[in-house]
């Protein structure tokens, strides 16, 4: 059998949608509201199943998969921007890659009470993905669920994709990506302890170590976004905080470093944030790494940068 994970009381009545859902972009967010509508018709609860790991870390397993979303902060996203609460997570395994899609949908429905059905116009599921919109349909004819299929979310240029924003992201284009996203990307991380070089340097960074496979742009300095949660599940503490930062990822050539870091200093705020989790939402790009002639010129840098910084997140604002 299959292994579920989910939020879900026993026998409650549900409409769904399937998918990685990696990044929580627009389309992913039509899809979550259309959910919503259907849900709110059929009388049941809207719910979002996906997949731990992502589908292709277990399909191709040789490619090194790199997500925009690890599943907390998926969860997450879908809650804020798709107003989606409840969750089924597949325990995705390569026995269940090899189910078909008759008896992957037979396994969900055994376990939980379908009313509704919506997914994307080129949604496929099961072995050789033969789970299309047609196999739904028919399928949702002959054991009573109301299957839908939704155009796909589009921009001037293309179709909005989770593989198209992460080729974004990869090139540092991150107002772009956060343009088809909906919303800033975002990297969510417990602080560990550093070497604490910032506070020497008078810029006290918090240190985070992302997920292995979380996608991270390139290395560089940039605008951040930043809130503060007692632990992963996003416990509040100055939840309602969003405070503004600087964000650092590279080796930190100028001190030879090798190990890629990611290091977060809060703007005008000090506090103690060992152990705490930070959501950290990326606003703009402002340089890529330098190796520095000194302490001096770097300290200098990181000045501008700040400043840079409070202009950047001040205009957002009041444009919003």
């Amino acid at each position: 059998m299959t292994e579920y994970q989910t939020t879900l009381s026993e026998n409650t009545p549900i409409a769904i949608t399937i998918g990685n859902f990696d990044g929580i972009h627009l389309g992913h967010q039509r899809l979550l509201h259309e959910l919503r509508a259907m849900a709110e018709k059929l009388q049941c609860t809207p719910v979002m199943v996906t997949f731990a790991p992502h589908t292709l870390m277990v399909v191709r397993p040789n490619m090194n998969i790199l997500y925009l979303t690890t599943l907390e902060e998926k969860l997450s996203l879908a809650r804020e921007y798709g107003k989606v609460a409840d969750s089924i997570i597949v325990h995705f395994t390569p026995e269940v890659a090899a189910l078909s899609a008759q008896d992957f949908m037979d396994n969900l429905c055994s376990r939980f009470t379908i009313r509704g059905l919506i997914v994307g116009a080129d949604f496929s599921l099961g072995h050789k993905r033969m789970g299309n919109v047609e196999f739904l349909e028919q399928y949702g004819q002959e054991h009573g669920i109301e299957v839908r299929a939704l155009s796909l979310e589009t921009d001037s240029q293309a179709r909005i994709s989770s593989t198209r924003i992460r080729n974004l992201v990869s090139e540092g284009q991150i107002a772009e990506a956060n343009v088809l996203l909906g919303h800033p990307l975002v990297l969510g991380g417990i602080v560990v302890h550093g070497d604490e070089r910032g506070r020497l340097l008078g810029f006290p960074t918090a240190n985070i170590r992302p997920e292995k496979h979380k996608l991270l742009p390139p290395n560089g300095v940039y605008a951040v976004g930043v809130t503060v949660y007692d632990n992963a599940s996003g416990d509040s503490v100055e939840a309602s905080t969003v405070y503004n930062g600087v964000i650092n990822i590279g080796i930190r050539p100028t001190f030879n470093g090798k190990e890629r870091l990611v290091e977060v200093h809060l703007l005008d705020v000090t506090m103690d944030l060992y152990d705490k989790y930070l959501r950290v939402e990326f606003i703009e790009r402002l340089r890529g790494e330098q190796r520095f002639s000194g302490i001096d010129a770097l300290k200098n840098q990181i000045s501008m940068d700040v400043q840079q910084t409070r202009q950047i997140l001040a205009s957002r604002r009041v444009s919003h």
